[in-house]
């Protein structure tokens, strides 16, 4: 049993017998879900897969009972759980995530914290289309961006994102943002997807790109705390006592439309 509440102060344990991860009766949560494969599938490189059946787990507006402040806030804290295995010869990784340039409030999209194991994010930022006629998709800019225990990671808006886990054991993290809605599911259904996918190739980990997406740049490799200076916030305290400290400048410089797509 690994115990979590020093990283983040909440009561949260890992089960590593039985790969589980446990939350004390302190601890509320209002939206517990486990993430099918049917529900990945249209964002995978390969679309055929039929196991697992549950890919990974998330807790939806979680805080402490004894701050139930918390539970009327617009920002939103998430924990997730993604195991370690691999989906087909892809790595298993999130939904994907997505808040429009013109979003007209907040400069980012979430903010994470790896509280156990390590993370791999991949960003991409589309380009617009030059007029209505543009079938191809073309990618602006990419980053991959790995976050160890400990560290945080903030995302601005205007990118498309999901989190894999790469590693032998699961990978945790916490995730702030506005809300966690469903966006239009057509968004990338041309595309099938980002344009890189993260797979395992020769027991090692590989980038390979999706040749539905025209003239794709090489990834860009970038460190965890990239973005943060720009939100000048301490972030030497866990991501929870953040958001119960600075939960007003929270709701300020995070989008509300922050949308899980397919």
């Amino acid at each position: 049993m690994v115990t979590l509440l020093d990283n983040c102060n909440l009561s949260i344990s890992l089960d590593t017998k039985n790969n589980t991860l446990l939350l004390s009766e302190d601890i509320v949560t209002n939206q517990p879900q486990t993430v099918s494969l049917a529900s990945l599938l249209p964002t995978l490189l390969n679309k055929s897969l039929s196991y697992p059946k549950d890919v990974y787990d998330e807790y939806n507006s979680v805080y402490h009972h004894d701050d139930n402040y918390l539970a009327d806030s617009e920002v939103n804290l998430d924990i997730i759980y993604l195991p370690a295995g691999l989906l087909g010869i892809e790595y298993i990784k999130s939904h994907i995530y997505y808040s429009p340039m013109m979003s007209s409030n907040g400069s980012y999209t979430t903010i994470v914290e790896v509280l156990y194991g390590k993370l791999t994010i991949i960003m991409q930022k589309n380009k617009p289309p030059t007029d209505e006629f543009e079938f191809d998709t073309y990618v602006e800019k990419a980053y991959i961006i790995k976050v160890s225990q400990g560290q945080k990671c903030a995302i601005p808006k205007g990118y498309f994102f999901t989190f894999i886990n790469t590693q032998d054991f699961p990978v945790i993290f916490l995730k702030i943002n506005k809300t966690h809605s469903h966006a239009d599911y057509n968004l990338l259904r041309k595309e099938g997807g980002l344009a890189y996918y993260c797979i395992r190739k020769n027991a090692r980990e590989e980038i390979v790109l999706n040749p539905r997406y025209r003239e794709t740049p090489k990834i860009q490799k970038l460190k965890a705390d990239y973005f943060l200076d720009e939100l000048h916030l301490s972030w030497t305290n866990p991501l929870y006592e953040i958001l119960k400290m600075e939960k007003q400048i929270l709701s300020e410089v995070l989008c509300s439309n922050c949308n899980q797509t397919f």
